[in-house]
């Protein structure tokens, strides 16, 4: 994250977002620590106008920091009542959205376990359940839950039966799917089923189910049966994804946001880096090493510590960027267009079944996602609107075999 404008609190200081980001930084970092985190002073009224207070309230929802917000609501001084407001009705939702997502989680993990089904945890409510003092302050929408691949038709069936729905997968998907379900008449309810714990084939040779089931830890805070990566695993996952999402943006309220880091990933790193003992950095480093990717994981803590100040072991983040950086991931990350990256997973798929698996799913979308895309069309039938999404596919792929 960019920390220009950190410090010049001028008229204009918050409407422009790396300021804003800089801003909120600055009061996470504040308030985590115990001291006041006052609002921007501003030569004029103006910096409490809607737009303003609207920038700002976005950028909140994008970091995903409300609820730690609301919980130092105390040590934010001066800030404007409107906005306090909107914090606390935030946090009041989110409150009640974790309580009813604990409730059908815990169930459903309890029932995979009675059918003698394996399940781990991943990212958001693994950490939200491990490391956070309150579930709730970890800002997700959904959870993303891993099975053995044996295991996921009879998975399935008890999602079913326990009153779960597929959901619209995104297109693209094709080693995950969308769950949900509704509860208290309110809430829907999201579970991303994972067999792999990445969905992209570059990325399936450096994290494998067998990492993430070879030494599950217990989650007892969300159910009896509940299990995650321990630790150095999930710092690894973390950047994964939090890189991937880097390059490729961030659904967020206002539209998919590009290029930036959210404070909640950074928190994550944070305490995960804080739980980890001397023999864990050894383990993050030795793992590392074995799958080239210690200079990505050195980036992800060092952008944590810019934006929260966390002290890290400065020995461990030589040793990881010192570690050389498979070419392969590099080029990966290099391709921020969507049929670069869908280049680079189709040639790095692990068998011929699974390339065919990436070319049909994308060449035969469903019909909800064509009008997506050709909105102006809606009146074609759903073959014309795959033909025309095939010519397009096609073109694309033969420029880069040219090339």
């Amino acid at each position: 994250m960019d920390d220009q404008g950190n410090g010049h609190h001028h008229k204009s200081f918050m409407v422009e977002t790396t300021a804003i980001d800089a801003f909120l930084g600055d009061t996470l970092r504040a308030v985590r620590a115990g001291e006041s985190a006052p609002w921007p002073p501003a030569p004029d009224s103006a910096w409490t106008s809607r737009e303003e207070l609207t920038a700002v309230w976005e950028r909140i929802e994008f970091h995903g920091i409300s609820v730690l917000l609301h919980h130092h609501a105390a040590r934010l001084a001066n800030w404007p009542e409107k906005m306090l407001a909107r914090i606390a009705e935030e946090a009041r939702l989110i409150g009640l959205w974790e309580a009813t997502h604990h409730n059908a989680l815990s169930k459903l993990i309890d029932g995979f376990a009675q059918a003698g089904i394996e399940t781990v945890l991943m990212k958001g409510t693994a950490v939200a359940y491990s490391l956070y003092e309150e579930p709730a302050a970890r800002r997700r929408g959904d959870s993303d839950l891993l099975v053995r691949p044996r295991d996921l038709e009879r998975a399935r069936e008890l999602l079913s039966s326990s009153g779960w729905y597929r959901n619209d997968d995104p297109v693209g998907v094709t080693f995950q799917e969308g769950w949900r379900c509704d509860v208290a008449g309110h809430f829907t309810h999201f579970l991303d089923l994972h067999w792999e714990p990445s969905d992209r084939p570059v990325l399936q040779r450096l994290l494998t189910c067998d990492d993430f089931f070879a030494d599950p830890q217990p989650l007892p805070r969300l159910a009896e049966n509940a299990m995650r990566a321990d630790h150095a695993l999930s710092l690894v996952h973390e950047t994964l994804n939090q890189k991937w999402h880097h390059v490729h943006g961030y659904y967020a309220e206002q539209g998919k946001v590009i290029g930036s880091r959210r404070l909640i990933w950074s928190l994550d790193f944070t305490l995960i880096a804080q739980a980890l003992a001397p023999a864990d950095w050894d383990r993050v480093c030795t793992f590392c090493e074995s799958r080239k990717i210690g200079q990505l994981v050195a980036e992800a803590l060092r952008g944590a510590a810019s934006d929260l100040s966390a002290p890290l072991p400065e020995a461990v983040l030589a040793e990881l960027e010192a570690q050389p950086l498979d070419p392969a991931v590099a080029a990966y990350f290099e391709a921020s267009d969507d049929f670069g990256e869908f280049w680079h997973n189709l040639r790095g798929a692990r068998s011929w079944r699974d390339r065919a698996t990436l070319v049909l799913d994308r060449s035969f979308p469903p019909r909800s996602h064509l009008l997506a895309k050709y909105p102006d069309h809606a009146h074609w039938p759903t073959p014309l609107l795959q033909a025309r999404s095939l010519v397009g596919t096609a073109g694309r792929a033969l420029k880069r075999v040219l090339r």
